[in-house]
């Protein structure tokens, strides 16, 4: 069980992420060039990587609590949603972008697969399942 303590982290955490967002996004589309604007934007592309593995830790955690048969639906679906955005992917360098064929970018697709399969893992509590 989530107690309010830790519900008000997460939630000061997507504050942050939010605000550090929007200002970083200012300073990179204003192109301010000043010392404490670099040092900013590095320090919030840090905050993202540790944000993003914070994030990946809360999942695998809620996926050990799945039951046997859920987790194969969703490796299944991973699997299915993963090779559709391939294709897709694919698809669309071959009509718009042929000299691009000769390089598979993993990354977008991989990405989104399991976003698309694993985001309500951050959200439930175990006592839901």
């Amino acid at each position: 069980m989530t107690s309010k303590k830790e519900k008000w982290i997460s939630i000061l955490l997507y504050i942050v992420f939010l605000i550090g967002l929007l200002v970083a996004m200012y300073i990179v589309l204003t192109d301010i060039d000043t010392p404490n604007s670099l040092r900013f934007v590095i320090g919030f592309v840090i905050f993202l990587l540790l944000f993003g593995l914070f994030q990946m830790i809360l999942i695998i955690m809620n996926v050990k609590n799945l039951p046997d048969f859920d987790v194969k639906r969703r490796i299944l679906k991973f699997a299915g949603t993963f090779i559709f955005l391939m294709a897709a992917s694919y698809t669309s360098n071959y009509l718009f972008w042929p000299e691009r064929l000769d390089n598979l970018d993993f990354g977008a697709p991989l990405g989104l697969a399991l976003g698309i399969t694993f985001y309500d893992l951050l959200f439930k509590k175990s006592e839901e399942w």
